[in-house]
C-alpha cells in the first residue's frame, strides 16, 4: 500500500514507571496544540502503550499507568485532530518490562536457552545501578504475545474513531529465538532447532506472519492508516521484514548512532521502493529517553534540511515529561528548524534522484559506509543499485566483498555490453578463486601481509604521495592478463609478530620486492585490489581516498552534479518531472566529535560556489529558492554551470527546463 507520509513529524515518547505519579496532571489541550503549531508539525506520534508496559488509555487487554485517571491517548487525538495534525500510535512489541515480569514465558531466548536481554546482569542486586537502554526482549514469533499484541491492537482500533496510523517499535530482526513455543514451532514445520538455517527460516516467516496480521486488523476498520515496523524494519540488508509497513522510518539518530553520514545511502536505498520514507533525528543531545536533553536549532535545522535533500520527509524525536506538559522550548527548537523544512518542501519531494552513478551494496556495513562515506565528502552524487538494476546508471561501484548472485551477474555483464563502466575493489566479484567478468586479470588469492604498501603510478598520482604508501589492509594477489596496471602493491620485510616485529606498529616495505598489481584498467573496468571503502571506513586517510576517487575521475569524468566544496558539504540534485526542472541541493556543516556525541555548532557561510550540472534538457533558468533569486548561467555542451553567492547550512537552486 502506497502511504503519502506528512513532511514534518514529531515521535513523542512516553517510556513512564509505575513508581511516578500525577501522570497527565498538567495535560491540555491547549498547551498541547500550542506546542505542534509553534513546531509547525503536521504530525505526531503519539503513545497507547511504552516499554515499561503501561497503557495510557482505559484498556481490558493491557495494564493502564497506576497513577493516570483519564483517556491521555485520547485527549492527545483529539487535541491533534482537532488543529488539523495528524496522530499515529505507538505501540511497544518487543520490550515490555510488566509483560516481561508477569509471563517469563513470553520472553525471548537464544539458542543457549538464556533469556535475551540489552543491557540487563541477570545477577545484579535490586539496588544495583542499572546500565541504560535495558529490557527484557519478548519473543514476536506469532505466538502466545503476539497474540496479546493483536488484542490490544484490535482493542484500539476499536475504541477510536479515527486513526491515522500505528507504529509498532521493537519489532527487531534478530537471527532467531529459541522460546520454547520457537522450538515447538520449527519440530511442528519440519525444521531443526538446533540448525541455524532452520532457526532463521523460522523465525523470518514468522516475523511476517506478526507483521501482516497486525495489519489485517488495522485496516478491517482504518483501511486508509498508515502501519510502520520500527527496529529493523527499515534495514537496507533485510528485505524480506519491508513487505508489512506502508513506508519507511530511517531512526538515524546522527550525534550518537552512526554520525551524519547514516542516513543519504539508506535515503537513496529506500528511494527505489516506491513507498514514502522519512529520516529520524532527535531533539536531544545524544538519544532516545535524554530526557532534559537540547540539541542546538541551528544543528536540527542542518539535520531536516539534511533528510529532505535526499527525499526524506522529517521526524524528530521528543520525550513527554509525566505531568504531560509539553515543553515549549523544545518546540521553540523544532520550530525554528521546520519552519524553514516548510518553504523548501516544494523542492524536495516528488522527485527521482538524477544521478548516473551507482553503488551496489555489498553486503557489509563497513565497506559500503567507507564507499558512501568517500562519495559525499567528495560530492559525487550517487544512487543504489537496487535489485540487480543497473538501467538508472553509467557506472557503478562494487565496494570490497560483495558476490553477486546469478541473475546479478547476468545483469552486470549485461550493462557492461552497453558500455557500462565498473569500478571494483577488494575481493568482489570473486567466486571460486575467479573474478566473475573479464576485468584483463587473474586472480591468484587473497592478501600475502595483514599489511603491505600501495605505489600508484602517474595515472592515480594526482595529489596523492609517490612514496610507498601504508596499507591497513593487504591487497589480493592478481595477476595482468591484458589489463593496464595503474599502481603496484609492495610487500613488508614481514607481518608483526612476536618472533618479528619492528618499532611501534609495522614494518617497513622491502625494497627488493618488485611488486604487484594494485590497480589495473581494462576498457570500462578498474580494478583496485586493496579493500580500500572498509579501510577508508575505519581509518579515514586521505590519501586512500584520493586514490579511490582518482580511480572513479578515470572512469567517469563527466559527472551529472560537481560542485566545488570543502569535505563536509554535500551535494545532491533530483528531477521533478511533472515540474519540469532538476533541484540541486547544497549542504553546509561541520559536525565534531565532542565527547561521546557529533555536534553541530557553527554553519558558517560559504560564498560565491561554483556548480555544474550535466543533464539531456534544456535549462531556461535558474534561481534560488525559496528567495527567489535569479542566477546568471552558461549552458556549453549540455553543461549548465552557475555559482550560489552564499551558502549557509542549505541552498537550493532550481533548474527550469
Amino acid at each position: 500500500m502506497k502511504h503519502a507520509l506528512s513532511p514534518r513529524q514529531v515521535h513523542l515518547d512516553f517510556h513512564t514507571s509505575p513508581l511516578m505519579e500525577g501522570i497527565g496532571s498538567q495535560f491540555s489541550h491547549e498547551n498541547f496544540q500550542e506546542a505542534l503549531k509553534f513546531g509547525h508539525l503536521t504530525s505526531i506520534t503519539v503513545f497507547a502503550k511504552c516499554h515499561h508496559g503501561m497503557c495510557y488509555y482505559p484498556t481490558k487487554i493491557g495494564t493502564m499507568h497506576p497513577h493516570l485517571d483519564f483517556d491521555l491517548l485520547g485527549e492527545m487525538l483529539d487535541a491533534a485532530h482537532e488543529i488539523g495534525v495528524k496522530a499515529p500510535i505507538y505501540i511497544t512489541a518487543g520490550w515490555s518490562a510488566l509483560d516481561a515480569e508477569q509471563h517469563p514465558e513470553w520472553r525471548a531466548r537464544r539458542k543457549d536457552g538464556s533469556y535475551s536481554v540489552v543491557n540487563i546482569d541477570p545477577n545484579a542486586a535490586p539496588d544495583n545501578p542499572r546500565p541504560e537502554c535495558s529490557w527484557a526482549d519478548l519473543c514476536l514469533n506469532d505466538g502466545s504475545y503476539a497474540e496479546h499484541i493483536y488484542a490490544l491492537t484490535r482493542e484500539i482500533c476499536d475504541r477510536y474513531a479515527r486513526i491515522d496510523g500505528l507504529f509498532y517499535d521493537i519489532v527487531f530482526n534478530y537471527h532467531a529465538c529459541w522460546c520454547d513455543e520457537c522450538r515447538a514451532g520449527m519440530r511442528a514445520m519440519g525444521l531443526d532447532p538446533e540448525k541455524d538455517g532452520d532457526a532463521r527460516l523460522y523465525y523470518v516467516r514468522k516475523h511476517q506472519d506478526f507483521t501482516r496480521k497486525c495489519g489485517e486488523i488495522l485496516h478491517e476498520k482504518h483501511p486508509d492508516a498508515s502501519i510502520y515496523f520500527n527496529s529493523g524494519g527499515a534495514d537496507q540488508y533485510q528485505p524480506e521484514f519491508h513487505g508489512a509497513s506502508t513506508h519507511f522510518e530511517l531512526e538515524d539518530l546522527p550525534t550518537a548512532w552512526g554520525g551524519y553520514n547514516k542516513m543519504p545511502p539508506r535515503a537513496r536505498y529506500f528511494a527505489n521502493t516506491g513507498k514514502d520514507y522519512l529520516g529520524m533525528t532527535g531533539k536531544f543531545h545524544l538519544d532516545w529517553g535524554e530526557i532534559g536533553g537540547f540539541k542546538l536549532p541551528e544543528a536540527l535545522r542542518y539535520e531536516t534540511a539534511a533528510m529532505m535533500a535526499y527525499g526524506a520527509r522529517c521526524s524528530i524525536g521528543d520525550h513527554l515529561h509525566p505531568s504531560g506538559r509539553m515543553e515549549p522550548e523544545t518546540y521553540r527548537n523544532i520550530g525554528y528548524a521546520y519552519e524553514y523544512a516548510e518553504q523548501i518542501e516544494p523542492y524536495c519531494f516528488g522527485g527521482k534522484p538524477a544521478a548516473r552513478l551507482g553503488l551496489y551494496l555489498s553486503g557489509d556495513a563497513r565497506s559500503d559506509d567507507g564507499a558512501t562515506n568517500m562519495l559525499l565528502e567528495a560530492q559525487r552524487d550517487f544512487g543504489i543499485v537496487y535489485e540487480n538494476s543497473f538501467e538508472p546508471f553509467d557506472t557503478v561501484i562494487f565496494p570490497d566483498c560483495a558476490v553477486p548472485d546469478e541473475e546479478g551477474v547476468k545483469a552486470l555483464q549485461a550493462f557492461l555490453a552497453r558500455g557500462g563502466r565498473v569500478l571494483f575493489t577488494g575481493r568482489i566479484l570473486v567466486k571460486d578463486g575467479a573474478f566473475q567478468v573479464d576485468a584483463g586479470l587473474e586472480y591468484v588469492g587473497g592478501p600475502l601481509h595483514k599489511r603491505d604498501f600501495l605505489c600508484v603510478n602517474d595515472e592515480l598520482g594526482e595529489n596523492v604521495v609517490r612514496a610507498p604508501m601504508l596499507c591497513y589492509f593487504g591487497a589480493e594477489q592478481v595477476r595482468a592478463k591484458g589489463a593496464q596496471v595503474l599502481a603496484t602493491a609492495l610487500e613488508p620485510y614481514f607481518d608483526r609478530t612476536y618472533a618479528h616485529y619492528n618499532g611501534h606498529r609495522n614494518a617497513s616495505y622491502n625494497p627488493a620486492d618488485s611488486g604487484r598489481p594494485a590497480a589495473a584498467q581494462y576498457g570500462n573496468i578498474l580494478y583496485l585490489a586493496h579493500p580500500l571503502c572498509r579501510m577508508y571506513r575505519d581509518f579515514g586517510a586521505v590519501y586512500h581516498k584520493r586514490v579511490f576517487l582518482n580511480a572513479l575521475n578515470r572512469l567517469d569524468p563527466h559527472p551529472v552534479l560537481e560542485t566545488e566544496l570543502p569535505s563536509a558539504g554535500r551535494a545532491t540534485v533530483i528531477r521533478q518531472p511533472e515540474q519540469h526542472r532538476y533541484c540541486v541541493h547544497l549542504l553546509y556543516g561541520i559536525p565534531s566529535r565532542r565527547g561521546a556525541a557529533e555536534v553541530i555548532e557553527d554553519l558558517p557561510a560559504l560564498f560565491d560556489v561554483p556548480v555544474t550540472v550535466r543533464v539531456p534538457e534544456t535549462i531556461r533558468s535558474v534561481r534560488l529558492e525559496p528567495e527567489g533569486t535569479a542566477l546568471p548561467f552558461t549552458c556549453r555542451d549540455g553543461a549548465v554551470s552557475f555559482r550560489v553567492p552564499r551558502l549557509q547550512c542549505h541552498a537550493v537552486a532550481v533548474l527550469e527546463e
